[in-house]
């Protein structure tokens, strides 16, 4: 039996190793062996070997150098003591502890860089015996990196990894946490408005940065007890006490958002939609169900173009209808239940009807007549709008072999229609299916933020090869530009009602003015939809719109109720 460190000086002499030396090595030569073995553990490991009396006085501390960059000897009495982080040191406080119970903790030590680094520290208590005073004996293990690498891993479960503010799951743990206290809370539910736009004409990685500087911005806005998250794509929420505080937050990113948010050299001036609900810990489940509750609001505000609305009770029956709605959409079609109605478009000069547009219509036996602007909104969002596409082109073409050949349509087609490969070849084969010359439709497409790229596609080349008309609808919306009119892509556009409500004003009527001239230089046609009333109908022949659409000259109608002249006689 060797002892390790018998130098009386070095209390480690009490820490024994059971070795048995060949039999021509001295036992001084196996002890010294010994010991470069254990330097060199040390070393290798960034391990540390100290010992303390009961009081926490360090009386040794092998490895200490290796660890921090201090000498060992620095880290005698309270030398170790002090380099160790203040909130970490009471964790290292040996008084009182029973021998039984022995010491593991993680702590945070000074290096003589200036770094905190973790370290583990583990001890046990030796009784004192055989004439040695009780002391400490432990080592401390160097785990910097592994911490690290937890605490980056618990950072990224918390945090949103492009923005640093909280995710869902750091969101729905605050909101328990009040639940459990009780407290007051109003939950904030934030969406930009056309976010899409900036990523399609910037790219991916400059929204990325929209949305990071928006955060910011959002950051600067909440109150510093409140709570934000990023709860996906350009979607965010905000956990605030009341009301009060809630529009103060909404008030203020919308003010911040709409003089510009920049990144670089670009700012972009962007518009916040807000939806609010109270937290009600009464409720069942009451976290999915404020969360709930203020995504409705949200959903509201943005179909409502509103800034900001707040949470009511029939809002749920209406997220239960939509629900519903959804449901039975997909048996709709198979039951018969959708149909067309068709409005003219009438020269105001002839009085003649150029073309009809095809509406569809949905019948639902339990809930009787959807507005259209609902479900078709609703087949939008879930993925359904080709196939509703799809049956609208099939049975238009159906019921135009039973019109005139002379009777056009027009048909509504959108953008994820005009994205389905192989769109064009299908439209046709449908029109030919029916004996329809494709002359006799035009497909109207609402504008949006890729219409130029829609509108430079292989489809849309197609559509136009193939002798289908195009006709740009909702001209003066959300996206309009007058390169749409130059591109040589439509053979026409459809007026937005904006146009109509704003006729009678001089700036507006000066800008539909130079539109109307522009695409009769063109060779476009000019179509004004909803016209209501004679004032309106006048309005517009004034500037020189000659087509026009609207309940002023007919209501929409079924087939069989279309004008005898335009049917074929059974």
């Amino acid at each position: 039996m060797t002892t390790f460190w018998p130098e009386p000086a070095d209390r480690f002499d009490r820490v024994a190793i059971a070795e048995g030396a060949p039999g021509d090595v001295s036992a001084e030569g196996a002890l010294r062996r010994s010991r470069e073995r254990y330097g060199a553990l040390l070393r290798a490991g960034a391990l540390v070997m100290w010992r303390s009396d009961p009081a926490g006085r360090v009386l040794a501390a092998a490895g200490w150098h290796e660890l921090t960059g201090c000498p060992d000897e620095s880290a005698l009495d309270r030398g170790f003591l002090d380099r160790v982080h203040p909130e970490d040191r009471g964790l290292l406080d040996f008084r009182g502890r029973e021998p039984t119970d022995g010491l593991e903790t993680d702590c945070r030590v000074h290096d003589r860089e200036g770094r905190w680094r973790w370290v583990r520290a583990r001890g046990v208590l030796l009784p004192a015996a055989d004439g040695f005073e009780a002391e400490w004996v432990g080592t401390l293990e160097d785990i910097h990196d592994q911490r690290r690498a937890l605490d980056r891993a618990r950072y990224l479960a918390e945090h949103d990894a492009l923005t640093g503010l909280g995710n869902r799951r750091t969101l729905a743990a605050n909101l328990v946490r009040l639940r459990d206290k009780q407290a007051s809370a109003t939950v904030v539910m934030l969406d930009v408005d056309r976010f899409k736009a900036v990523n399609d004409l910037y790219g991916h990685q400059q929204g990325d940065r929209f949305l990071v500087r928006l955060a910011q911005m959002l950051g600067a806005a909440a109150p510093a007890h409140s709570v934000c998250a990023r709860m996906g794509g350009d979607e965010f929420c905000v956990v605030v006490a009341d009301r009060a505080e809630a529009r103060a937050v909404c008030a203020a990113l919308e003010a911040a958002a709409s003089a510009g948010v920049g990144v670089g050299e670009l700012v972009i001036p962007l518009t916040v939609s807000a939806g609010l609900a109270d937290a009600d810990w009464d409720e069942p489940d009451p976290v999915s169900r404020v969360l709930h509750k203020a995504d409705l609001a949200l959903r509201r505000a943005k179909a409502a173009g509103l800034p900001l609305v707040v949470h009511d009770p029939q809002m749920q029956a209406e997220s239960d209808l939509r629900d519903r709605l959804l449901s039975a959409m997909g048996a709709a079609c198979r039951n018969d239940e959708f149909f067309l109605e068709y409005q003219p478009i009438v020269d105001v000069d002839s009085g003649r009807a150029v073309s009809h547009e095809a509406l569809i219509r949905w019948q639902h036996p339990q809930f009787g007549r959807i507005e259209p602007s609902l479900f078709v909104r609703l087949a939008e969002e879930n993925g359904m709008i080709t196939e509703l596409g799809r049956w609208v082109l099939t049975r238009a073409c159906a019921e135009m072999a039973r019109l005139d050949p002379s009777v056009r349509v027009n048909l509504n087609v959108s953008a994820r229609q005009l994205a389905v490969p192989g769109f064009a070849d299908e439209a046709l084969a449908i029109a030919r299916a029916h004996g329809v010359a494709p002359q006799r439709l035009t497909l109207e497409l609402t504008e949006s933020v890729n219409m130029a790229e829609l509108a430079g596609s292989d489809a849309f080349a197609g559509l136009r090869r193939h002798g289908f008309g195009t006709v740009l609808d909702d001209f003066g919306t959300e996206y309009a530009v007058l390169s749409h009119i130059g591109s040589g892509h439509f053979d026409g556009i459809k007026l937005s009602r904006g146009f109509i409500e704003t006729c009678g004003d001089a700036r507006p009527r000066i800008v539909l003015r130079h539109v109307v001239n522009l695409c009769r230089d063109l060779g476009m046609a000019v179509v004004a939809e909803g016209i209501e009333t004679e004032a309106e109908r006048d309005c517009l022949r004034s500037l020189g719109v000659r087509l026009m659409q609207g309940y002023h000259f007919d209501r929409p109608r079924r087939v069989d109720e279309l004008p005898g002249a335009l049917r074929i006689p059974a």
